[in-house]
């Protein structure tokens, strides 16, 4: 009983360790708040801390500071962006400082805890949309997916490979 007890409880230890976020972070960050409330009363969430992910849509640099527009989307349980075809809109992260473009650009993973602080309006085509903003308190960019393709051995494809293998000569009914 001890032993499962242990077990059970190291690996949720080591699950909530992969975090891409630190614990002290992850203690503030409120899990009833909903990307959907904060898009539509921005102002009445200033201060309150969240945890959002996405995929960048652009970087742009300011004086002091570095805004990443990004294409909202679910988290899995590593708090990685997951289903990045289904988007409830886009937020803006402010960051301080200078955060490279060319690393952090368009179709790249983020997640990012950090503080509500109001929103922005900046044109988005034709129209103005008015975007949440988060004030960066951690950003953590995803390696990208490498593509999976699996390497299926000779003998998934023929069911009688091993047979012609042992006698050669053979035939089957098919022509194969």
């Amino acid at each position: 009983m001890k032993r499962w007890f242990l077990l059970i409880t190291l690996s949720a230890g080591l699950i909530i360790s992969c975090a891409p976020v630190s614990k002290e972070i992850m203690h503030r960050v409120d899990p009833t708040l909903t990307f959907r409330d904060i898009q539509k009363y921005p102002d009445t969430y200033t201060g309150k801390t969240v945890l959002w992910g996405g995929v960048i849509v652009e970087t742009s640099t300011r004086q002091q500071e570095t805004l990443i527009k990004v294409r909202q989307t679910e988290l899995d349980y590593q708090k990685r962006p997951t289903n990045l075809d289904h988007s409830l809109g886009r937020f803006l992260i402010r960051q301080a400082g200078f955060l490279d473009p060319a690393i952090y650009k368009e179709g790249r993973e983020i997640t990012v805890a950090g503080e509500v602080s109001g929103k922005e309006i900046l044109p988005l085509g034709d129209s103005q949309y008015a975007y949440p903003v988060i004030q960066a308190k951690e950003i953590h960019l995803w390696e990208r997916r490498s593509e999976y393709r699996p390497i299926y051995p000779p003998w998934d494809c023929d069911p009688y490979y091993f047979w012609r293998h042992r006698y050669p000569f053979w035939r089957h009914p098919y022509g194969w």
